[in-house]
């Protein structure tokens, strides 16, 4: 994939229609990554998510990966952090790298774990968040098909970032990173913006009847009846008893009873196996993140799908695991 035929298809919808010009591929350094137009708004800060092109690994590490932890050439994926450096302007050497493990536990980034992971032997684990006030200190989150979140209050000048699988996503690790930046700063959640980044699509995430009801029982979504509805159906079609099985998408309203540009959040639609489903991850976190207290124009979701667009993005389920890592990337500046 050439990076002139990625910019074409960063500037497209999920449907290939042309968007308004929310998103941005930057190429003016050798790492090629998506820049979101209402962060580039906000004074003193730098925010952006990889691609998988302008780097210098190889083979199915093929190029920019930055997942310290795979089988690839160790050399190789810290020029591929240099290169993401220098094009984004912020010192790679002092990023915040943590390991993650699709749990819901957020860091608080102080200055002492500048560098922590990258520059010295990582010391925080089992952490899919950060937030942090410190300047110069980027926070990362990675992925290959997981939905990278990065965050930002431009009042209270603090950032955070979230990896958002599946498994993190129903325990709300997009709601526990806001209120982190609450109780630890001050922020006020209608300040905060959000970005949901390139991330496994609506067409290509299939899963099954135990996820599903993980959703169900998500604290920070309301599932009840009142509030869920059916979509291409009348409600009294539907046996309350079991859900349907067959192509019918699920949708459902904010807690306030909100919607976002008139319409619920379509969260996933049966297929015509039985038990299984096709989930919305992208959607899923956008309502977590409103009922959490965000207005839904200040969050920007990217719908950028890793797997459908396997040459540009990193995809763990594309590549059958065996690939690098993607990023989202965000660093107070000023």
């Amino acid at each position: 994939m050439n990076i002139e035929k990625a910019k074409e298809i960063i500037d497209r919808d999920y449907e290939g229609v042309l968007k308004a010009s929310s998103l941005c591929l930057d190429t003016r350094g050798e790492a090629p990554f998506i820049r979101v137009r209402g962060f580039d708004d906000m004074n003193g800060i730098t925010a952006g998510f990889t691609t998988r092109l302008g780097g210098a690994s190889r083979g199915a590490f093929s190029s920019l990966n930055l997942g310290i932890n795979t089988d690839d050439n160790e050399r190789a994926v810290m020029e591929n952090y240099r290169r993401i450096g220098v094009s984004m302007g912020i010192d790679h050497t002092r990023i915040s790298c943590t390991h993650q493990v699709h749990k819901s536990n957020v860091l608080v980034v102080t200055e002492e774990d500048a560098g922590d992971g990258i520059a010295r032997p990582r010391t925080h684990f089992e952490i899919d968040a950060q937030v942090t006030n410190v300047k110069n200190l980027p926070l990362i989150v990675y992925t290959a098909d997981c939905v990278p979140i990065i965050l930002a209050d431009p009042v209270s000048r603090a950032i955070g970032v979230a990896h958002a699988g599946w498994r993190g996503t129903v325990a709300g690790i997009a709601a526990k990173t806001v209120e982190k930046m609450v109780s630890e700063y001050g922020c006020l959640p209608e300040n905060i913006h959000a970005a949901i980044g390139p991330s496994i699509g609506p067409d290509n995430y299939e899963v099954d009847e135990a996820v599903i009801s993980e959703i169900y029982r998500c604290p920070y979504i309301d599932m009840s009846d009142a509030n869920v509805s059916y979509l291409d159906m009348k409600k009294e079609e539907v046996d309350p008893s079991e859900r349907p099985k067959e192509d019918v998408y699920v949708r459902c309203r904010a807690k306030s009873y909100t919607t976002h540009r008139g319409n619920p959040y379509i969260l996933f639609r049966t297929v015509k196996i039985r038990d299984r489903y096709m989930l919305n991850l992208w959607n899923l976190n956008e309502l977590i993140l409103v009922n959490a207290g965000l207005k839904s124009q200040n969050i920007y979701n990217t719908k950028l799908c890793t797997m459908k667009n396997h040459d540009i993005f990193f995809s763990y389920r594309y590549d059958k695991g065996v690939t690098g890592r993607g990023a989202g990337i965000i660093c107070l500046t000023s």
